[in-house]
């Protein structure tokens, strides 16, 4: 009898054990955030990329809604689109559907940034042309991503001499506004990164290739971060409004790059620069107020 009622314990034990660590996980806030969907986008020299999907929260599942589309960091190298699954799932509770994107990278594909480039086109270009059965309104497409990523993001703003591979890789419009953590903004020698793009660094720089059309955008730095000093992001706001369009610098003290991810510093920056990005979108019609 005692052996059996030993037995009894650890069966149960097995099968409570994963509850209580899913419900802890939950509590604080860490639980693995999953896309409700992974479509395809692009097929090109025989991979597949897709973007992970992250519905609008609503009572109408008919609605037309604003979409923030966002790529990783990781030098163009490494990551993968789990990195904004967080941010994700949070900004699909203010009515958006948010994005997570896959692009090809050096360490995977054996591709270079003009490559990530082209993918990032094709991504912000297939959600233009599926609009409507993604369930999005075109007209409001953000586009934001993270280090490499927001050199992506920011890409996407500027006019950039760099070739399509095809008519559809160029969509027909800019993206509506972008969200920039800690970009690579600045590809000039002397420049963080410029050596991954030393070659033809003129044509992936977006500091160079400012122009008036560039979409509202907020940027988020660390004021520790030695991947993106400080002074590059004042020089890319100053330039986008000395052209008469809108920048938005927000400056976190002390924090360094990636400072932004849910588990860097124990998340201490990620509730306050996702509360910054929604303010943000929500001043320009992109999402709603909470509750709402």
């Amino acid at each position: 009898m005692h052996r059996e009622f030993w037995y009894f314990l650890g069966g149960m034990a097995f099968v409570l054990l994963p509850l209580f660590v899913y419900l802890a996980y939950q509590k604080s806030g860490l639980s693995v955030d999953r896309p409700d969907r992974v479509i395809s986008y692009r097929e090109v020299d025989g991979h597949t990329l897709k973007l992970h999907v992250f519905e609008a929260d609503g009572d109408n599942p008919d609605a037309v809604v604003p979409a923030l589309l966002l790529f990783h960091g990781g030098a163009w190298q490494y990551g993968d689109p789990r990195q904004f699954y967080a941010q994700c799932r949070y900004f699909s509770r203010y009515g958006l559907t948010c994005i997570s994107a896959q692009y090809r990278i050096e360490s995977v594909h054996g591709t270079d940034p003009r490559a990530a480039i082209q993918d990032a086109r094709a991504a912000l270009g297939y959600l233009h042309r599926h609009a409507q059965s993604l369930g999005i309104d075109a007209q409001r497409v953000a586009v934001g991503g993270g280090s490499a990523g927001g050199q992506l993001a920011a890409s996407l703003g500027v006019s950039l001499p760099l070739p399509g591979e095809s008519a559809d890789t160029t969509p027909a419009i800019r993206p509506g506004a972008l969200v920039l953590y800690n970009p690579m903004l600045d590809l000039a020698p002397c420049r963080p990164d410029h050596h991954l793009v030393a070659a033809y660094w003129q044509d992936v720089s977006p500091m160079h290739h400012i122009d008036a059309k560039v979409p509202p955008t907020l940027i988020l730095l660390g004021t520790a971060d030695p991947e993106v000093p400080v002074p590059t992001a004042q020089a890319y706001c100053g330039a986008m409004q000395a052209l008469g369009a809108s920048c938005e610098l927000e400056l976190y003290q002390g924090a360094r790059h990636g400072f932004f991810n849910r588990r860097v510093e124990d998340g201490r920056y990620f509730k306050a620069t996702n509360e910054r990005v929604l303010r943000f979108l929500r001043d320009r019609g992109y999402a709603r107020a909470a509750g709402g």
